[in-house]
């Protein structure tokens, strides 16, 4: 007589093996579409972020070597009149500042909207032509501007000085900026000029 140890079951129906269910593929292509719609939103919050974030100009004052102290601003205020299509950069005019006691006197649009960004401040300050440039190198310098040229105007009014430096933007182009500065008239006001402008070749 042959046994075996295999369970019967009534009725004559072998018995059932361990139940189990497949996993469906549908679940890492959930779990991989998951991660992409983060990846997605977390990028455009990001973005968002960034381009609506204005670096803020920093600094309140610059000691010269005589040992007067200048009061600075941000030049967002006294620039609003050259702005135009988002231009300049929120990286360039918020790095930017002006002396506080400076005064506007007009502005020159060069680029008349039909070339890259090329426009002109003209203000006026109380303080000596030196210290004015002077005031300016240190500001450009604090604020993260390469100072490429100091010294005497090559064009303008005689015995102007200017000063010339640029800086990096999110834009993909470099930008430039140059402080010409009069000499101080009769009546101790010192005339100058703040030119900013885009780089033609981006660099």
């Amino acid at each position: 007589m042959v046994t075996t140890s295999e369970p019967v079951v009534a009725g004559g129906d072998e018995a059932p093996g361990p139940s189990y269910e497949p996993m469906s593929v549908r679940t890492p292509a959930l779990i991989v579409l998951g991660l992409a719609v983060v990846i997605l939103l977390g990028g455009v919050v990001a973005g968002a972020l960034t381009s609506g974030t204005a670096p803020t100009f920093h600094l309140s004052h610059v000691t010269l070597a005589d040992g007067t102290v200048v009061a600075v601003s941000p030049a967002t205020q006294r620039f609003k009149a050259i702005e135009a299509n988002g231009e300049p950069p929120a990286d360039i005019l918020g790095n930017l500042g002006v002396l506080t006691a400076s005064r506007v006197t007009g502005v020159v649009n060069s680029d008349q909207d039909a070339a890259q960004f090329d426009r002109t401040v003209d203000l006026s300050s109380s303080l000596a032509q030196d210290q004015v440039s002077e005031a300016y190198r240190r500001l450009l310098q604090a604020s993260g501007w390469n100072v490429i040229y100091q010294g005497p105007a090559p064009q303008g009014v005689a015995g102007a000085t200017e000063l010339l430096a640029k800086r990096g933007s999110g834009d993909g182009f470099y930008w430039e900026i140059g402080v010409v500065v009069s000499p101080t008239d009769p009546s101790g006001s010192t005339p100058y000029t703040i030119e900013l402008f885009e780089t033609p070749d981006g660099n």
